[in-house]
């Protein structure tokens, strides 16, 4: 096997693979000593701490211990919160940051003797009847190497998935606005996540590390980090979050942009080629899912592989990847969706919101406070718990 990219479905499925003694390697286009440092991700589902339970990660590669149970919904005029660990019988989320997660499983893959190509970027991949083919750079020049199977955990700029155009559909939708991704040098202002939906826009407060807290900022589709300097982040953020001057002074070491796209590739497989991940299907962060369905993915393909591919030597279960897990995907894609229209400010004439739209927000944010139903549906989408739990 030839995986591409060495990010967490890269890394789980690699883990897997080799686990179960079938020959795999992984190329990775970032060298070794910067794999795993910039933080991104940072919230894992319960389901998917209960699946890498299952699958021998949790409990020995991860530990998961840092739990979230509440969420915070403010607009100009109330607050929500909501125990969505309660709700859902005791089942939280875990905070545990991206990059954290990439660093454990690939020193472990590795401790292994598993296999990574750090510093090669694939340039690309053919196929046939008797194999798939991957040509890539790398520190000593070009390689080719022979696999049975190719899959793409290479993100959204997939080489991978790229080798597949023409024989895959890629279904996209863009959003007008934009984040702003800040990565703040401070403690957490309070043990839960905020989302803020201010008539100036959308902003987020969401725990990552101990001393390094996770802030969005929505922004019109046309601006950058060089429109926002520091000082006008932590007024503005400040103001969305109702925290008035809480954020004077900190360190912002990382702000990044996040363009609102989402796409989804049909089938997620072709011949010897497979993508997992955001190699097949973008999401955006409104509800933190998609490290989430990365992880799914990568489970499901390699106990399909390792079918395919081990004593048994069925292929049924592998032939059924995407169609196994498309429909998980579009549930997803949906609760992401409707979660990300409730909570950004659409842009009226001018300088002015459209008021309807805040209506509309203001309007969910009540119901979420006053519904029960409602209330008990969000927390188990939210969450990952199927309400039959």
């Amino acid at each position: 096997m030839v995986v591409v990219g060495a990010g967490p479905a890269g890394l789980i499925l690699a883990w897997l693979l080799q686990r179960a003694g079938v020959a795999t390697t992984v190329i990775e286009s970032q060298p070794c000593d910067e794999l795993g440092k910039l933080p991104k991700a940072g919230i894992l589902e319960y389901r998917t701490v209960q699946l890498l339970t299952a699958e021998g990660l949790g409990g020995t590669v991860l530990d998961f211990a840092a739990e979230n149970h509440r969420c915070e919904f403010r607009t100009a005029d109330e607050s929500v919160l909501v125990d969505y660990g309660a709700l859902t019988g005791g089942r939280p989320h875990y905070v545990f940051p991206q990059h954290d997660l990439v660093d454990r499983v690939a020193t472990s893959l590795l401790d292994e003797g598993g296999e990574v190509l750090f510093g090669h970027r694939v340039t690309g991949v053919e196929q046939d009847a008797d194999g798939a083919t991957v040509h890539a750079t790398g520190p000593d020049g070009a390689c080719v190497l022979e696999a049975e199977v190719v899959i793409g955990c290479d993100g959204a700029g997939s080489a991978v998935a790229r080798s597949l155009a023409g024989v895959v559909t890629q279904h996209d939708r863009r959003h007008p606005q934009r984040f702003l991704v800040i990565s703040a040098a401070m403690p957490p202002l309070v043990d839960h996540t905020i989302y803020a939906a201010h008539p100036r826009g959308y902003a987020a407060h969401m725990r990552r590390l101990p001393e390094v807290t996770r802030l969005y900022m929505e922004v019109p589709g046309d601006q950058s980090p060089a429109d926002w300097p520091h000082d006008r982040i932590r007024d503005e953020v400040g103001r969305r979050l109702g925290v008035g001057s809480a954020l004077g002074g900190v360190e912002l070491p990382e702000v990044d942009v996040l363009d609102l796209r989402t796409r989804v590739t049909t089938p997620m497989q072709h011949g010897r080629v497979f993508l997992v991940g955001d190699a097949a299907h973008l999401i955006t962060p409104a509800g933190g899912k998609g490290m989430n369905l990365a992880i799914f993915d990568a489970v499901e393909l390699a106990h399909g592989l390792v079918e395919r591919f081990g004593p048994k030597g069925d292929p049924a279960r592998a032939e059924r990847y995407g169609e196994t897990r498309l429909p998980a995907i579009w549930r997803t894609q949906a609760f992401s969706d409707w979660f990300l229209r409730i909570m950004t400010a659409p842009p009226g004439a001018g300088d002015e919101r459209d008021g309807f739209g805040l209506g509309l927000r203001e309007g969910w944010v009540s119901s979420l406070q006053r519904d029960p139903l409602l209330r008990r549906w969000f927390a188990h989408a939210y969450a990952g718990v199927d309400p039959e739990e």
